[in-house]
């Protein structure tokens, strides 16, 4: 017996009364000028919007925001998020990264030898120390100087806090180099640039050193600074893989930059969006945070 298909899904693959599909969520930010929405509600420059559906009203192109905010589209500007990602690790720390473009790599350890120029966030590894050429390291067939070394952000091996288990994940945030590693008791399984906050130490801004636990997970959170005083504000929705250990301070992905490896943040621990995924998943109820 022949089976015909239903009137309404042979109408649908005619494209015949089948209403359009809705378009993915995209990220924005407020532009320069700022902007105010359907209801006169001022976005000040910056601010961060999901956008999901769109319509135009009397020639105006509007999207409508998480938040429910119909924002006009010239108004905003789509987020270019970081495409920046940190490495997997074997036991070794081996690995530093750069944060400005132009650092030198010689095919030698001669300041004649043949040299090529790093491009921002290049890796570098492995990185070891060659006791044969003082003032040089070996990073596989080519060489570095090591009076480079204050232009690269390096992670160094930490030891475990007392209160982490020796197979417990746990996760070290160095402020000095702006780098984050992962750990599985002793053993570095993961490394990576951040962005921590810009404060002084004990400042609202800054991010707050000690041993901390992580208290929760969220797949996504609204984040603003509006408590703050004398900063420039921000406010952002569905900041993904939020991971909060101190207060209001967290572990979670940018979509707004791409300056990992020096201080950007208001006293959290920003991450690429695929780094921030990564660590997600990694980390458990109430792992364990060590800033310092």
């Amino acid at each position: 017996m022949r089976h015909l298909a239903p009137i309404w899904l042979l109408l649908l693959l005619a494209g015949c009364g089948a209403a359009p599909a809705p378009s993915a969520p995209r990220y924005f930010l407020v532009g320069p000028a700022g902007a105010r929405d359907t209801q006169g509600v001022e976005l000040k420059p910056g601010f961060g919007l999901l956008i999901g559906n769109e319509r135009t009203e009397r020639g105006v192109r509007l999207g409508r925001s998480k938040n429910g905010h119909w924002v006009p589209l010239d108004a905003l500007q789509p987020a270019t998020p970081s495409g920046f990602s940190g490495v997997a690790l074997n036991g070794a720390l081996d690995l530093a990264w750069t944060v400005d473009k132009g650092v030198p790599m010689f095919s030698a350890p001669s300041e004649k030898s043949t040299r090529r120029l790093l491009p921002r966030h290049a890796l570098i590894r492995p990185l070891t120390d060659e006791p044969s050429a003082p003032g040089w390291l070996r990073v596989g067939k080519e060489w570095l100087r090591a009076s480079d070394l204050a232009a690269l952000r390096r992670p160094v091996t930490s030891p475990r806090p007392a209160v982490v288990g020796p197979t417990e994940r746990w996760i070290d945030v160095d402020l000095a180099s702006s780098t984050l590693v992962a750990y599985e008791g002793d053993r570095p399984v993961f490394a990576t640039l951040v962005s921590a906050g810009i404060g002084r130490p004990g400042s609202p801004i800054a991010t707050p050193p000690g041993v901390h636990r992580i208290f929760a997970k969220l797949p996504s959170s609204d984040m603003s600074n509006f408590g703050h005083t004398g900063v420039v504000p921000y406010d952002y929705e569905a900041v993904p893989n939020v991971q909060y250990f101190s207060g209001s301070v967290a572990l979670h992905g940018a979509l707004w930059h791409d300056r990992f490896g020096v201080p950007a943040s208001h006293g959290c621990v920003n991450l690429a969006p695929a780094d921030a995924e990564r660590l997600f998943g990694f980390t458990a109820d109430h792992s364990v945070v060590r800033v310092r």
